[in-house]
């Protein structure tokens, strides 16, 4: 064999040897971005659903939010209404019609009551009663 032969013949391994790290390397290559894009994609979808679900619960919160605002609204409506009726009725019932009889120990002496006592202290009772009269659900 001649020198040149020789030559050529480890050149040409050589070259089979590149080739074959060369198509290696690139079978590597691809193997190693399909994994990555298959990671990026799990990474990315995790993401997504997080802040699907992150948004789905502030979403439902300011649903709750909002509807305990309304409701506080109507009671409190309803309050300044079933208020309204018992000034209402405070202001129309006159000191005269209601009397009392105060008892002392030599006569017994008829006064006026004082309506509003009255309305107040019984106010508690009559109220879950004119609830029920006025907000029937």
């Amino acid at each position: 064999m001649s020198l040149e032969s020789i030559l050529e013949h480890i050149l040409n391994e050589a070259q089979t040897a590149r080739d074959k790290i060369i198509q290696e390397a690139k079978l590597e290559t691809d193997k190693i971005i399909q994994e990555a894009k298959l990671e990026v994609e799990k990474l990315y979808q995790d993401i997504i659903e997080k802040e699907k679900a992150f948004y789905l619960k502030q979403k439902q919160r300011l649903i709750v939010n909002a509807r305990l605002g309304q409701k506080r609204s109507l009671l409190l409506a309803k309050q300044e209404l079933m208020g309204a009726v018992f000034e209402r009725l405070k202001s129309s019932l006159k000191s005269d019609k209601l009397k009392k009889e105060e008892i002392f120990i030599d006569k017994v002496h008829q006064a006026q009551a004082d309506a509003g006592f009255y309305l107040d202290k019984f106010r508690q009772e009559y109220e879950i009663e004119l609830a029920g009269i006025l907000f029937r659900e």
